[in-house]
Order: structure tokens, then sequence, then C-alpha cells
């Protein structure tokens, strides 16, 4: 592509490079259109004899095409591309799921000249149903980029996993809550934690079939979740709770249930106190104290990746870290 400054009588067929205004300064011609007859007419009307514009090169590709090319080519599952304006299309869901971005495709992608994906965070619910449909947005930069630059883009949404993708939720899981707690404490835990945790998980498309109750006794705490674990996808364990060390009660209870491993602590801050395990196969989450309300923290973080059947280890509790000091407005706005 070749920027130039042409007469209008040689201008037809390249593309304006700025808007042009009329004297009262109202826009009469777009930028980023390809000039025709009637465009030019418009111009001489307005006395000008030159403008600045855009001219193609056998090799380019024009950004409208450039950019629905790349976005037709990242489209799986149920995302789906809008159509393009000025060389961006936004990428878009059908389906209410989970986001994953793969980091290293979308960084080499946005070092090819000419080409600037943005998403949204790693991991954040989206669709028709969620905050947004929106989870990305694919802009070309210039009016054309290079036919070799937009093959080496093609190549990267190629790659598996995808370098957007969304993991539908899976309707109907059905998850436990099981309080623990004092007899005495007991109904104002329900009170406090069951409604939230109905919320979230209908907003997931899971279902809270059952809440239960037990005292803080290791072997209660056992018996308990050993019993819910044959009957639901996960547990959810809160209350009087406060897990702090491997060797708290609840996380004594769940080894003592069959969890081979226990992992506390999360650098997530509302919600420092979350611990998980697996009985051996069904997710157990001990919830902190932040899990009372609906606003955004580490549950919100956790949660739909356990429903949708991931494995969270130390090292992607880990992860959680970047982004992880959560702010009052991110708390408020859902994520």
């Amino acid at each position: 592509m070749r920027l130039e400054e042409r007469p209008i009588s040689n201008a037809e067929g390249t593309i304006l490079r700025h808007n042009i205004a009329d004297e009262q300064g109202k826009r009469v011609l777009k930028k980023g259109v390809l000039r025709t007859s009637e465009h030019l007419a418009k111009l001489a009307a307005l006395g000008r004899t030159s403008i600045s514009v855009a001219v193609l090169e056998p090799e380019d590709v024009h950004e409208d095409q450039a950019a629905s090319t790349l976005a037709e080519a990242m489209q799986r599952g149920p995302l789906f591309a809008s159509r393009p304006s000025g060389g961006r299309v936004n990428l878009r869901t059908r389906a209410d799921g989970l986001l994953t971005v793969n980091t290293n495709q979308l960084i080499e992608l946005n070092m090819l000249p000419g080409i600037a994906l943005a998403t949204r965070r790693q991991y954040s619910v989206v669709g028709p149903g969620q905050g947004s449909d929106n989870v990305a947005t694919l802009k070309i930069i210039p009016y054309a980029i290079r036919h070799r630059h937009l093959e080496q883009a093609l190549e990267l949404a190629a790659s598996r996993p995808g370098i957007v993708e969304v993991q539908p939720f899976q309707p109907g899981r059905r998850a436990a809550l099981l309080l623990v707690g004092e007899p005495a404490v007991q109904p104002k835990l329900r009170a406090s934690f069951e409604p939230p945790t109905r919320t979230r998980l209908e907003r997931l498309g899971a279902l809270l079939a059952t809440v239960e109750a037990t005292t803080p006794e290791e072997t209660a705490i056992a018996q308990a979740v050993s019993r819910l674990a044959g009957q639901v996808d996960l547990i959810i364990i809160a209350g009087q709770t406060s897990v702090m060390h491997e060797e708290d009660t609840t996380l004594r209870a769940l080894r003592r249930a069959g969890a081979s491993q226990t992992l506390s602590g999360a650098p997530v801050e509302p919600g420092n106190l979350l611990a998980l395990a697996y009985l051996p196969d069904t997710p157990v989450m001990c919830a902190p104290g932040s899990a009372k309300g609906l606003k955004y923290n580490v549950v919100d973080m956790v949660l739909p990746r356990l429903l949708l059947g991931e494995r969270l280890d130390r090292r992607k509790l880990a992860e959680l870290a970047l982004g992880g000091f959560l702010t009052r407005e991110e708390r408020a706005s859902g994520q």
C-alpha cells in the first residue's frame, strides 16, 4: 500500500485517507472508502484539486476482506463474527460459556504488522445470558495488509486450542451446598450462603440440588461429603470453616473421605481462604466468607471452571494472582 497526494482527476479507485468536511465543518466524505466518480464530483464542488489517498498494490488485502477472512478462521463452536466495518470485526458467542484464550498465539498474532486482536479477560463468563456476548474485537489497522501477513495470521488461527474459544456451560449440572457449623448457627448460615450460591449456579446453567448442614467435627464432615459425592457433580462447603491450613478440620475431613490432594489458599482478594479438593472425581470447593454476597470474588473465578470439569491444581490457582487484587469497581461490575 502506498500513501500519496493525488489530483482528484486521478483519484478514482483509491482510498481516502482522511475525512472531508464542508465549510460548516460537516463531514461530506468518510475516510477509508474507495473513491468513485460521484465522490470526486463532490470534492470538485468543494474546490478541492487534490486529496491524500492510499493506493492498494497487488499483494495487498483490503482491511474489511482481511478482517472478515481472519475472523472466519477463528470461528469455532458457538463463536460467530459480526460484519466488517472499517477493518473491524467483533467475535461473539451464541452460547453462555467460559472464554479461554491461547495467550502465546494471541501475542504472536498481534506481532504481525497491521493486525490487532483484543480479547476479554481469560476465563471471562460470556454469552447472551451474561453481561455481554462479545468475546474479542479484531482490527486491521491500515487500509490493507500484505497477503503474506494474512497467511501467517491464518496459520496462527488454525492452531489448537484456538486463539479464542468458548466452552459452553453444561445445563443440568447438580451441586450440593454443605453448611458446616454448630446447630445454633446453622439456620443463619443457610440464610447467608444459600441464596447467593443458588443464584451463582443458575447463572451458569447449574442447579443447587440439595442443601445440608453438619457440625464442625472431622467425622461428621467426612461422612456428609462421602454421601453427597455420589449424588452431585460438585460440592460447595461453607460456614464456620475458615480454612487457613492443610491441617484444618475441613481439609482433614476431606482427606479422610478419600481426597488424595487438598489445596488451601488462593492469591485473590477477596477470597484468600478458598480451598479445593477432589473426591476422587467430584470437585469440592470450600468457599470463603465472601461467598455470602454476589459481588465478584474468587468463587466467581473458580466455580465456572469446576462446573466444566477442569481440574484445578496448585499452579492454576497460583495463576489467579495476576489480576487477583480486585478493586471495588471490578467487584461491582462483575469482572
